[in-house]
Formats: structure tokens, C-alpha cells, sequence
């Protein structure tokens, strides 16, 4: 195949991938990212928690991408890249996915909470993402906690800033707070509705808790 014949065929794939592709959040990523894999460890779990099928152990060290399930009245708190912590909540079913320099959760069903003090830094794009049935919520360092049910996503900004948008493409929106501001995304049939929430399924203790995992503290007086 000569120079010129390959140019064009390169050319027709690009605009044909292009055509083809889903809308993402303005603040998705670019569509090529360095890999930067991180292996987190597990620092405190209670009750009944799997990964990847298997019974936890402390220390245990996590492949780049894994299935985490936890059962009644469990948790398991993780710390990737020495400062920054998630806390997957009871009653949860999450992949992790941490394979490039962008961070990713698939949040199935029930909650997780996270301090998040040392993300790379991408040019465009948040450093960390939660995707649920309902909504995506984009963030590059800050404090927030989300929880999922069959019909609805709560999205709070604990300290700090979250970008969300719904799971069909619309109603962008960002979240700032100090001290906690939530909202819930909520599928009525084909449409999903956001509408203000409080605080629910967290407290101040609980968030000050998981920040101590990594040696930091929350100032509830100025957004991180």
C-alpha cells in the first residue's frame, strides 16, 4: 500500500470512529491517555467484602482493575498513591478500574466516599470518575460521596468541587460547597430529573474519618 493510500484510509477511520462516538461530559477525557496504572491497597474492611470473588485481607494489593461486592453493615476503605482514599460503602457492587492516569469507578448499586488529595493532573479532562445508571460525576481532587439505588444517583460535593452530568448527556452541572451540598438525579421513565438533596447516607465524621486514612484533615471552612 503506497504513502498516499494510507493517509486516506487513516483519514476515513478517524472520521468514521468519530461519527459512531457516544457524547461525553465536557469534561471527559482526551480520547488517547497515557497509561499510568495504580495499585492500591487495602487498609481497613469489616463484614462480608469480596474482590474479584475472594475474601479480603488487610494490605491486600489490588490489580489495576477490579470487582469489589460488599454485603450488609460492610466497608472496605482503599488508599491509591499514598493520598487518596475511597471507602466502598455496604451494599455495593463497583468495578475499579485505575488501568490509566484517568481514575475510574463503575458504581452499580450503593456508595462510595472519597478524600482525594493526589491525582495526576490531566489537561482537560476531571482525574477521577464515577459512572452510575443515572448520572456521571467527574472531580480532580476534592472531597464527595455517591450513592446509587435502581432509579436514582446522589451526588454530594462534601468539600470541595464535582462536575456531574446525567446518564443521557444532559444536565450538566457543577457542585461547590464547604460543607456539603448534594443533589439527586432521579429516572422518571425516559427523563432524569435533578432536584436539590440533604445530607444522607454520610456525616462530617465519617468523611474526617476516611481523610485520616491518609494523614489529612478536612477544613470545613474553606472548599478544598
Amino acid at each position: 500500500m503506497n504513502l498516499k493510500a494510507l493517509v486516506m484510509l487513516t483519514a476515513m477511520s478517524l472520521v468514521l470512529g468519530l461519527g459512531c462516538a457516544p457524547k461525553k461530559p465536557a469534561s471527559s477525557a482526551p480520547a488517547s491517555l497515557p497509561t499510568v496504572a495504580t495499585r492500591g491497597s487495602v487498609v481497613f474492611f469489616e463484614g462480608n467484602v469480596k474482590i474479584d470473588g475472594t475474601a479480603v485481607e488487610i494490605g491486600r494489593e489490588l490489580g489495576s482493575k477490579v470487582d469489589i461486592e460488599t454485603g450488609p453493615g460492610a466497608s472496605c476503605e482503599i488508599v491509591f498513591d499514598g493520598k487518596n482514599a475511597i471507602r466502598i460503602e455496604e451494599n455495593t457492587s463497583a468495578l475499579l478500574d485505575f488501568s490509566s492516569i484517568v481514575k475510574e469507578v463503575s458504581l452499580k448499586k450503593g456508595g462510595l466516599s472519597a478524600v482525594l488529595r493526589k491525582l495526576a493532573q490531566v489537561a482537560g479532562s476531571d482525574s477521577f470518575r464515577v459512572s452510575t445508571p443515572t448520572a456521571v460525576a467527574g472531580v480532580r481532587g476534592t472531597s464527595f460521596s455517591i450513592w446509587v439505588d435502581d432509579n436514582s444517583t446522589y451526588v454530594c460535593a462534601c468539600n470541595g468541587t464535582v462536575r456531574t452530568i446525567d446518564a443521557k448527556g444532559s444536565n450538566e452541572l457543577t457542585i461547590a460547597a464547604t460543607h456539603h451540598s448534594a443533589r439527586n438525579y432521579v429516572r422518571t421513565g425516559s427523563a432524569i430529573h435533578i432536584s436539590p438533596a440533604g445530607l444522607a447516607h454520610h456525616s462530617d465524621a465519617s468523611m474526617e474519618s476516611l481523610a485520616s486514612r491518609i494523614g489529612e484533615k478536612i477544613d470545613w471552612t474553606k472548599q478544598d
